[in-house]
């Protein structure tokens, strides 16, 4: 009996997907209506407004991943209470990496750091680029002070292998009623950091 309940699908989705989707973290098995459901669950698990797209899709290592835009570690912030501030900034050979720490509203400690690669940059580029590894810092530690294990949009243009999906997410607005679109993948400058549209 308890093999039979094992086997069964949940909502219908089968084991061998849900288990893609919790331990391998790949989302590709899923249906575009069933990736609705994910996505709103787990804005829905961290307390974040899906209609703001605090997420996108990402193809890593063969794998479609939710990766953290600036609209969640934003939301985070105020959620958690996080305040964030740089403690050092220093230059290791041609890279630029910046120590932020990050402290709760109950008092938990977090450091991180943003890392960004400098060579050759002069003026306004330089500067973007320093911009640049105080945002990843600021971003990547307010994702492990909040307890979430995924990619920030500003570490995106630095993995090789990491392919935007131009997926849309698809957001339902209501249970029953139409869906908001909310907008395609951004395109992250590589040289700035900023997000086009």
């Amino acid at each position: 009996m308890s093999n039979a309940i094992a086997q069964r699908p949940q909502n219908g989705v089968a084991n061998d997907v849900i288990e893609q989707v919790i331990i391998q973290g790949d989302l590709a098995q899923l249906t575009p209506e069933q990736r609705v459901t994910y996505y709103s669950r787990v804005c829905e698990t961290v307390g974040l407004n899906p209609y703001t797209k605090p997420f996108d899709y990402i193809r890593l290592n063969n794998r479609l991943v939710l990766y953290a835009l600036k609209g969640a570690t934003d939301q985070l912030r105020r959620l958690h209470g996080v305040s964030a501030s740089v403690v050092s900034q220093e230059r290791i050979d041609d890279v630029l990496v910046v120590t932020v720490e990050a402290t709760d509203k109950t008092g938990r400690v977090d450091t991180e750091i943003g890392a960004v690669s400098i060579t050759g940059l002069r003026g306004e580029a330089l500067a973007n680029a320093m911009m640049k590894a105080v945002t990843k810092a600021k971003r990547r530690v307010t994702l492990s002070i909040c307890g979430l294990g995924m990619l920030d949009e500003s570490e995106i243009d630095t993995i090789p292998s990491a392919q935007h999906t131009g997926y849309i997410n698809e957001i339902p607005s209501q249970p029953g009623t139409e869906t908001i679109v909310a907008g395609a993948a951004e395109v992250i400058d590589a040289e700035t950091g900023e997000i086009q549209d």
